[in-house]
């Protein structure tokens, strides 16, 4: 394996020069590196200029962000930031590889990807509840807004006040100010100031995670270089398989809204002027408001995809297209034009361009050892 991959103190010693190649053939790219005082690797950090302009001009602003551990001679951490395409697939945005999970460490990679997107209002970071992260993004994107996995919180409350019925009944009132210090807009869709857009987990991260469970064990270099392999095949075929379709939406976001359609069945509607409509349903109903896109149910304004309320309103006025009402994040054209650009290959490493100063760096000093129990290697 390392006269395949190279070892892991020359893939260091590499990784400018890799970086640097990285930039040359895919414009816009931003890539950093981070060194102590003695040149000793402290962490890096990369997003691929295509990606970062598709994620800018097309997708919904969410970042869904999670580490892992590294497993090869380098035991550090991998930290992931991922966005989703109209058709609810992964796109690998932003990654970077650090000594050990920490505030410094985040802080440093979120403060680098603040220089790719910049600070939007509507901007959402999806995560666990680690405190690391929270004020993290706290401190580099102000005008984000964190929503927590509701994954992970629910983990916290069964740790918290038991799993067992009979004792989770009795401690409902403690789990509910449990949550409402957390506060609503951190777990729900429809409280937050800017949207998750249906985004509860940061499952999507996790399936990075194990996406890359063998490349962890590689050279950093070759670890980078699964990612960027990984979108140059994603992207390519999302391209070919969005040219074969010519649907308004794309065919997740259509299966979503056909099972929204599947839920109409034996509701029925009363008109209140030309644009607002109730809409009974079999539980608390809905009022539609077409002029001003809005719905008292809040799954429209939450996802951007028309719920049951909505389409009963468009059938009951006898149209049978219900795309035209999903926001652009969801439509064929925008998959389109997220994948557009092309993710390109690096040559051979003999035939990389080596700068003239080239930075010098050193294989990291591990003064603390990976979180977790160590595995026994010891047994027959």
């Amino acid at each position: 394996m390392e006269l395949l991959l190279g070892s892991s103190e020359e893939c260091f010693s590499k990784l400018p020069i890799y970086f640097h190649n990285l930039k040359r053939h895919n414009l816009g790219t931003v890539a950093y590196i981070q060194t102590d005082s003695e040149d000793c690797f402290e962490c890096c950090f990369y997003a691929i200029g295509s990606t970062i302009r598709a994620f800018k001009r097309f997708c919904r602003k969410v970042i869904i962000m999670d580490g892992a551990h590294l497993k090869g001679d380098f035991k550090g951490t991998i930290l992931h930031a991922i966005a989703m395409d109209e058709n609810n697939q992964i796109v690998p945005f932003a990654h970077g590889i650090c000594k050990k999970e920490s505030g410094l460490t985040w802080t440093w990679s979120l403060e680098k990807l603040y220089e790719c997107v910049g600070d939007y209002q509507k901007l959402t970071f999806v995560t666990d509840r680690a405190d690391a992260i929270r004020v993290s993004i706290e401190n580099v994107f102000p005008q984000g807004h964190h929503g927590v996995c509701a994954f992970h919180l629910l983990g916290n409350i069964v740790h918290k006040f038991g799993k067992n019925n009979k004792t989770f009944s009795s401690t409902m009132p403690q789990v509910a100010a449990y949550l409402s210090e957390i506060s609503r807009a951190k777990w729900t869709t429809t409280y937050s100031p800017s949207k998750r857009y249906d985004y509860m987990t940061s499952n999507n991260a996790e399936s990075m995670n194990a996406l890359s469970v063998d490349a962890r064990k590689m050279p950093i270099i070759p670890f980078l270089e699964f990612f960027r392999r990984l979108s140059q095949e994603w992207c390519n075929k999302r391209r070919i398989d969005g040219g074969k379709r010519s649907t308004v939406l794309t065919e997740w976001a259509e299966k979503v809204v056909s099972k929204n359609e599947e839920h109409t069945i034996g509701w029925s509607i009363s008109g209140v002027s030309d644009a607002i409509y109730q809409v009974h349903d079999f539980k608390h109903g809905g009022i539609v408001d077409l002029r001003h896109e809005t719905c008292t149910f809040k799954y429209w304004e939450g996802t951007g995809l028309p719920c049951g309320h909505v389409i009963m309103v468009l059938k009951h006025l006898k149209k049978s297209n219900f795309g035209h009402l999903a926001i652009d994040a969801y439509k064929m054209e925008t998959y389109q034009s997220t994948y557009e650009e092309s993710v390109y290959f690096l040559p051979e490493p003999c035939d990389w361009v080596i700068p003239f100063e080239m930075m010098v760096v050193k294989p990291p000093i591990m003064d603390t050892r990976q979180a977790g129990i160590p595995r026994n290697r010891n047994r027959k």
